[in-house]
């Protein structure tokens, strides 16, 4: 029997070999700024950890166009749903090419209007739904390996950068947002093995790594794991950060603090609290702010996402609150305008209530508004986005947050921490790694010195998705559960 060539691939990028840089996403460029890059693709390096199967991570058109000079009989597109257009396009150049089959999968896929575009849709984390889909050996029993998992994290006005590690220690969420599609997409929340997460800190320590970035859905979902998790951390000397939510975080501050904790992703979401009741955020806004202050007493990094436009939202209330969120110590936040995404319950709402008017799916990335929103224009919502940013991202902001970690470490007192961390950069243990990850690092940098971009949006016209695809609330196909 013939084995199969598969290969799976992400999006094509405009400069190859790393992500988009996350931290200028949308945002004018200041003279002084930070950036993070991811240097691999986490679910695709499950995939290969787990999977006979070869992958591609972040490619250029270049160096997808070679990929398919021997064409695999299977290409599999890891996507989000404003990479659809892309996407489709990669798809319809692989068949050109000779593909026999063309698979789909991560949020992008989690859509049942594409589903005669591709031959298998998979959505969730897919080792194992892939494994059956291939006829692995791979069971639902076996242990899931952790691959190595890079950033890249610096500022622009510095040629070396800081290597961190990812870390998953758990999959899914068990709480309800509704603007949310995770709960869905990945199903019923699970842990990953101590034994595994053990293994790949153990790993990351002796490359030369000595911080990580913990990026569950919600670390801390699981107390009792999370718990050992923290000792896992502290055993091997790691200052880390962890996304979270507001309540989790607030709980087990003063024990994670001290096990190493340094910062937080924190999704806010809103200021306004009539906002996050309507979401059933399920978190209250004075709580929030409390959390906030509380980092930033202890002088720790925070990322924070933003969502403008609920539809409790008017002009007034969201420049009172980006103002007020202005003052608080956050170091990093990507404002989001509200987007109703398939197969959440708010967009069901929003479509009975609203309306939507738009349908490119390219424009389905957070900064423009697709729906009838009750006060607020489209233009003025991009004004109101375009304004928050300004009010937040400064060259002043980003000397500020240099300075808290080199001088505080995560500490509530000047500490040596800091020093140490920056220190360690020069770490000869890294030099192996930062060679084999020189083309991704340049690649990071890059992104840094051009900023982020919408790539992805496509003019109405040209997208196959705005003329032809309805997005409407409609049951998911019967696919197993997949990434």
């Amino acid at each position: 029997m013939t084995v199969p060539k598969i290969l799976f691939t992400s999006p094509l990028q405009p400069i190859g070999g790393s992500s988009a840089d996350v931290y200028t996403w949308n945002k004018p460029l200041a003279t002084v700024r930070l950036f993070f890059s991811f240097l691999n693709h986490p679910g695709l390096g499950f995939l290969k950890s787990n999977l006979p199967i070869d992958i591609l991570e972040y490619p250029s058109s270049p160096q997808f166009e070679m990929a398919l000079q021997t064409p695999p009989d299977i290409l599999g597109i890891s996507f989000h749903i404003n990479e659809t257009e892309i996407a489709l396009a990669m798809a319809k150049q692989a068949r050109t090419k000779g593909v026999k089959e063309v698979w789909a999968g991560n949020y992008g896929s989690y859509n049942p209007a594409i589903a005669k575009e591709f031959d298998r849709l998979f959505t969730g984390w897919s080792e194992f739904a892939l494994a059956e889909a291939l006829d692995s050996t791979r069971s639902a029993q076996s242990a899931l390996v952790h691959p190595e998992l890079y950033a890249a994290i610096g500022v622009n006005l510095f040629p070396t950068v800081v290597l961190s590690g990812i870390l998953f220690t758990s999959r899914g969420c068990p709480w309800t947002c509704n603007f949310c599609q995770t709960p869905d997409f990945y199903g019923k929340a699970k842990s990953l093995p101590l034994e595994e997460i053990d293994r790949i800190l153990a790993v990351y320590h002796s490359r030369g790594i000595q911080g990580i970035n913990i990026l569950d859905e919600n670390f801390g979902t699981f107390r009792s794991h999370a718990r050992q998790v923290v000792k896992l951390l502290h055993k091997y000397g790691m200052r880390w950060i962890a996304l979270s939510r507001v309540d989790t975080l607030s709980e087990n501050f003063d024990y994670w603090k001290e096990h190493g904790l340094i910062g937080a992703h924190i999704g806010i979401e809103s200021l306004n609290q009539a906002s996050l009741s309507g979401a059933e955020k399920r978190v209250q806004q004075s709580r929030t702010v409390d959390l906030l202050r509380r980092l930033s007493a202890h002088h720790m990094f925070v990322q924070c996402f933003y969502i403008i436009g609920f539809e409790q939202d008017t002009p007034t209330s969201i420049r009172r609150d980006i103002t007020e969120l202005a003052e608080l110590d956050v170091d990093v936040v990507q404002v989001q305008i509200l987007t109703p995404y398939p197969m959440t319950r708010q967009r069901t709402s929003i479509e009975q209530s609203y309306g939507i008017f738009d349908r490119n799916l390219s424009k389905y990335n957070s900064r423009n508004l697709v729906w009838n929103h009750p006060t607020i224009s489209p233009e003025e919502m991009a004004e109101l986005q375009c304004s928050a940013d300004q009010l937040i991202v400064n060259s002043g902001r980003a000397v500020r947050t240099m300075s808290k970690l080199l001088l505080f470490g995560g500490r509530e007192k000047l500490s040596l921490d800091g020093i140490r961390m920056a220190w360690g950069m020069l770490n000869p243990n890294l030099r192996d790694l930062k060679e084999e990850l020189r083309l991704r690092i340049a690649a990071a940098r890059q992104w840094s010195r051009q900023g982020w971009s919408a790539y992805e949006e496509y003019p109405a016209e040209a997208a196959i998705t705005a003329r032809s695809i309805p997005l409407r609330q409609v049951p998911i196909p019967t696919h197993a559960p997949a990434h």
